[in-house]
């Protein structure tokens, strides 16, 4: 009798232990916050925007960023944020055949603070997002909806530094988040 007791009270024992130990990881901050991941969403707040170094999903498969740049053209004044997969052979350089995001101010500043399009059916006209896969060699440039929470912390001569969280309306749930550096190229 005593080892059917015994048997039977000894899961409820490695039960309550383990939960102690999980409270415990809690308790030092050891949390699943923003380092797990983050998932593709319709409506996108800036405090959904993850502190994990940037990553992405773009027509259904990771992407891995080797490259982003925030161009500033003088004779139009659009300001453009691009993450790539590829690097272009001079800093500021054209890149062909990547895949990529592209967030566009049409004649518009990128400033330091907040930048938000929360969600799909907002229309901003003076702001455009896209991205680009390589297909068989060729370049697709998509276009869907998209939404945005950008927060840029500093922007110098030589880099940016920010934050973003954007998704796009597209049968495969394409996203780019996380935290960035990009080189400024003045073009």
């Amino acid at each position: 009798m005593q080892k059917i007791f015994f048997l039977l009270i000894l899961p409820v024992f490695a039960l309550l232990v383990s939960c102690g130990k999980q409270e415990t990881g809690k308790e030092q901050g050891v949390q699943g916050d923003n380092s797990g991941g983050f998932t593709w969403k319709e409506i996108i707040t800036v405090k959904e925007i993850p502190s994990f170094p940037v990553k992405g999903m773009i027509d259904g498969n990771e992407i891995k960023f080797e490259y982003i740049n925030f161009e500033m053209w003088r004779g139009s004044n659009d300001n453009v944020l691009n993450f790539s997969d590829r690097t272009p052979k001079n800093k500021c350089g054209f890149i062909e055949g990547n895949n990529a995001f592209h967030l566009t101010g049409l004649g518009k500043e990128f400033e330091e603070g907040e930048f938000i399009k929360e969600s799909f059916a907002k229309v901003l006209n003076d702001y455009n997002a896209e991205f680009t896969v390589l297909v068989n060699g060729e370049t697709v440039k998509k276009s869907p909806a998209w939404n945005c929470a950008l927060v840029l912390t500093d922007i110098g001569d030589d880099v940016v530094k920010g934050r973003i969280a954007m998704c796009f309306k597209d049968d495969k749930k394409s996203w780019v988040a996380g935290s960035f550096e990009a080189t400024v190229c003045e073009n």
